[in-house]
């Protein structure tokens, strides 16, 4: 009963009980989706066009009988009724009665069920919004937004007279928008909540993350044969600069560019072969040539850069958040799929109205959109 207090004007009550109201399309618990509010809203996502364009939108396709629908198609062939075949007629009506299927009805059955699933939710958590609260989201929205159909009154009734759509149903629509803000904001409050087992057990799972290796800066010299690399070396032994001699003989553009100085190297950026030879290599020594795939590398270890380890203590409040994060993702695309399971085994859909993942009724081999008789 709580519930069928809970939905707003736009989604009609039938009677509150078991089985499916007479004049409902959609059950979900004991609230209902009428063919009222259903014909409106199917009216709504047909003209919606209209207030863009301009241009009167065809009648939309509503069924049984697609009446109107099939009157626009003959109309726009310079047929009528009494003129037109009947097979002519039957594609017409088959015509219209694919858009709705296909097209209207998912379109407007995901807006009105999830939107009746997120008031249902909210209820369970104890979530609410006042209708103060709704027309000030409203009118917040209202002036902020660059739609010129919403900047004033005149405005905004201009635009309902084309869209169809009304004050209460645009009100409806930000309390639905509300309480799903609040839900997430709920969800996200309690998957924030991280204990310090789990930080500690994330440190020691990614201690990797933590450290950083040795490096250590260098300069050095490539040249192509070990004559130039002996030549090179004696010049560097005679007191010339790398600056110089990497300018004028180095063939490593990288390096050369920056007079042979290569800073924070890992054994990661340098070929196997002189890695080793400059990891083991001591500061200030004169070492090569080291014979490598590019060529022959004379090469100085200028500073050894030690490895280093953040500490738990120092780690501590980016792991916090960075658990946090991963949690708060984790819940919020959850979100979608546990309505669907929590809601659509109480939401039940008339025969011909059927749209697959919403309704707990409709054939598990559907497609959205799809209807069967039962």
């Amino acid at each position: 009963m709580a519930f069928c207090a809970a939905i707003a004007t736009a989604v009609t009550l039938g009677a509150c009980g078991s089985g499916l109201p007479g004049n409902a399309v959609v059950q979900i618990g004991s609230a209902t989706i009428s063919m009222a509010a259903f014909d409106h809203w199917l009216t709504v996502a047909n003209d919606g066009s209209q207030v863009t364009s301009g241009a009167k939108a065809s009648p939309a396709p509503i069924p049984p009988d697609y009446t109107a629908c099939i009157a626009a198609a003959e109309k726009a062939a310079g047929d009528t009724a009494a003129s037109k075949a009947p097979a002519a007629v039957a594609a017409d009506k088959s015509t219209c009665e694919s858009d709705f299927q296909s097209t209207l009805l998912p379109e407007v059955l995901d807006y009105l069920i999830l939107r009746m699933w997120i008031q249902g939710e909210a209820y369970d958590r104890g979530i609410h919004v006042t209708a103060k609260q709704v027309m000030a989201s409203f009118e917040s929205a209202r002036k902020a937004s660059s739609n010129p159909s919403l900047e004033s009154a005149a405005a905004l009734r201009k635009f309902e007279a084309a869209s169809g759509e009304t004050l209460g149903d645009l009100l409806w629509d930000t309390r639905a928008d509300l309480l799903a803000d609040k839900i997430e904001l709920q969800i996200e409050h309690t998957a924030d909540k991280v204990t310090e087992a789990q930080i500690v057990n994330y440190y020691k799972a990614h201690k990797s993350k933590y450290e950083t290796p040795e490096t250590r800066n260098i300069d050095l010299v490539l040249v192509s044969t070990a004559a130039e690399a002996d030549k090179v070396k004696g010049l560097l032994q005679g007191g010339a600069s790398y600056a110089t001699v990497a300018k004028r003989y180095s063939i490593d553009t990288t390096s050369k560019a920056a007079g042979g100085a290569m800073v924070g190297v890992t054994t990661a950026e340098l070929t196997p072969q002189l890695s080793t030879q400059v990891f083991a290599a001591k500061a200030g020594v004169l070492t090569g040539p080291v014979k490598t795939a590019f060529g022959y590398y004379v090469f100085t270890v200028n500073k050894i850069n030690p490895s280093t380890t953040e500490t738990f203590a120092q780690a501590k409040a980016s792991i916090k958040t960075t658990i946090q994060q991963q949690q708060v993702t984790k819940a919020e695309n959850a979100l979608q799929p546990d309505l669907t399971k929590k809601w659509a085994p109480r939401t039940v859909c008339r025969s011909g109205y059927q749209v697959a993942t919403y309704c707990s009724n409709a054939p598990k081999s559907s497609s959205t959109g799809s209807t069967t008789a039962g």
